[in-house]
C-alpha cells in the first residue's frame, strides 16, 4: 500500500525531445534505470517529430505548456531559447564533469551561463551492405575516387539502389551530406573559423568542390528519391535494398534493432568520408548533438534538478552509451565504448582532426536563417537544378548579412 501511494504522489517530468527513433530506449531501459534511483520521480519521454520539433517546442514554451526538461540543439538553435528566457541556468556543481569544451556549445557568448547540460555527440560517417560488397568484390573507399567508382559498380550491377539519399526532408542534403563529407575538401575547422572571421567565402575553391561532388550523385540515387524521407532511406538501407546510406553514428541502433527488427539484419560496415586523395590529412565532423536544459517554469523544479544530476552521472555517461550505441558522452567520466561500430567511429578521431558542423555556430544568426538557405541550395544542386557556382554564390550572398562576421 505505501509503495502503491508513492506511486500515486510521484512528480511527472515530461521530456521534449526531437529524437522519437530513441522511444522505445528511453522507455525501457533509461528511465528505470532512473527511477530505481528516484522512485518518487515519473519520468515520460515524449518526442516530437524531428523537423517540427524547434517550432513546436518554442510555442510551448511561450505558451507555458511545455516539458519540464528540453533537448536542446547545440549552439545558436539553444542560445535562442535562453536568450528568449525559457531555459534555467546550471550550476558549477551540475556541471563539473564537463569540460569548458564540451560546454561550449550550450554556453553564451561571454562564458557565463551554461544553459544545457551537454549529453551526447555524433560522429559522421557512411555505412555500407557488407554483403553487396563481397558480391561486387568491392573494398571500402577511401578516396572520392573510389567512391564513385563504388557506386557506379553497384549501378551496373543493377539489383540495389547504390546511394541511399532522399531530398524529401531536406536536411540530409546538409547536415548528412554537405557538412559531414565537405570538411576533407574544404579544410575542416581551419575553413570554418575563416568563415567566422571573414577570411573565407563559400564562393571559394575549396567549397564549391564540396558542391561538385554532390552534383554527381543523382545518377545514384533512387528514382523516386526526392518523395523519400530519412525515414524511407533508412527502411531503404536497413532491409538490404541500398548498397551505402551516408549519415552518422547516430543511425546505428536504429539500423540495428528497430526499423527492420521483423527481418534478418544487415551485415553492416562503416567508413570515413572520402578524402581528395590518401596522403592527406582527414578531417571529422564530430557534433555535439543534444544538451538537456530545465523548462525555466517546470512545476517541479527540485525533480528536474535531480534528473539533471542523474544526467550528468558515471552511471547515466555509461548507460547511454551502451543503450543508445552512437551517441558518445561528452563527459569527463571514463566510459566504455562496446559497440563495435561505435567504437571504429571512435578510432577514426585519433588519425582525423575534429570540426562541428560548418553553419552550427554563429553563421545561422542571419535572416534568412543560413541552415535553412542551406537546405534549399544543396538540394537543388543535388537535383542538378543549381550549378556548384550558383549554390556558393547563393549561400554567399546569405553570409554577407551576418551581423557576426568580423
Amino acid at each position: 500500500m505505501l509503495s502503491f501511494s508513492s506511486t500515486l504522489n510521484a512528480q511527472e517530468l515530461v521530456i521534449e525531445s526531437w529524437r522519437k527513433d530513441d522511444q522505445i530506449f528511453w522507455d525501457r531501459v533509461i528511465i528505470p534505470a532512473f527511477q530505481r534511483k528516484h522512485p518518487g520521480i515519473r519520468l515520460k519521454f515524449a518526442p516530437e517529430e524531428a523537423l517540427l520539433y524547434d517550432g513546436r517546442l518554442y510555442s510551448r514554451l511561450s505558451t507555458r505548456v511545455a516539458g519540464d526538461v528540453v533537448f536542446c540543439r547545440p549552439f545558436d538553435g539553444g542560445l535562442r531559447l535562453n536568450d528568449k528566457g525559457f531555459l534555467q541556468a546550471l550550476t558549477e556543481k551540475e556541471l563539473e564533469n564537463f569540460s569548458a569544451d564540451s560546454r561550449r556549445a550550450w554556453t553564451t557568448d561571454d562564458g557565463k551561463t551554461t544553459y544545457c547540460l551537454p549529453v551526447a555527440y555524433v560522429i559522421h560517417g557512411i555505412f555500407y551492405n557488407k554483403q553487396i560488397f563481397r558480391q561486387l568484390q568491392l573494398e571500402p573507399p577511401q578516396t572520392l575516387t573510389e567512391f564513385m567508382d563504388r557506386l557506379k559498380k553497384v549501378a551496373n550491377a543493377g539489383q540495389t539502389t547504390p546511394l541511399a539519399l532522399g531530398t524529401a526532408d531536406m536536411w540530409e542534403s546538409t547536415q548528412v551530406i554537405f557538412t559531414g563529407m565537405g570538411p576533407n575538401f574544404w579544410g575542416g575547422e581551419k575553413a570554418r573559423l575563416g568563415l567566422l572571421n571573414g577570411t573565407k567565402k563559400f564562393t571559394d575553391p575549396e567549397f564549391l568542390k564540396v558542391w561538385r561532388m554532390m552534383s554527381q550523385f543523382k545518377p545514384y540515387m533512387h528514382p523516386k528519391q526526392r518523395e523519400m524521407s530519412n525515414s524511407d532511406m533508412q527502411v531503404l538501407f536497413a532491409t538490404g535494398n541500398a548498397a551505402i546510406y551516408p549519415t552518422g553514428s547516430w543511425d546505428i541502433d536504429f539500423l540495428r534493432s528497430t526499423s527492420f527488427a521483423y527481418k534478418k539484419q544487415i551485415d553492416m560496415g562503416v567508413f570515413k568520408p572520402p578524402v581528395e586523395n590518401k596522403n592527406q590529412q582527414c578531417h571529422l565532423s564530430v557534433h555535439p548533438d543534444f544538451g538537456i536544459g530545465i523548462n525555466k517554469n517546470t512545476r517541479h523544479p527540485e525533480a528536474a534538478r535531480k534528473f539533471i544530476e542523474w544526467l550528468a552521472s558515471a552511471e547515466f555517461a555509461q548507460l547511454m552509451t551502451d543503450t543508445l550505441s552512437g551517441f558518445f558522452s561528452m563527459s569527463k567520466h571514463h566510459v566504455a565504448v562496446n559497440d563495435p561500430l561505435g567504437q571504429e567511429m571512435m578510432n577514426w578521431r585519433k588519425e582525423c582532426d575534429d570540426t562541428i558542423r560548418i553553419n552550427a555556430e554563429k553563421l545561422n544568426r542571419v535572416w534568412p536563417s543560413m541552415e535553412e538557405e542551406l537546405w534549399y541550395a544543396n538540394v537543388k544542386v543535388l537535383n542538378q537544378e543549381m550549378t556548384p557556382e550558383q549554390a556558393g554564390q547563393y549561400i554567399q550572398r546569405i553570409q554577407e548579412k551576418n551581423a557576426y562576421l568580423k
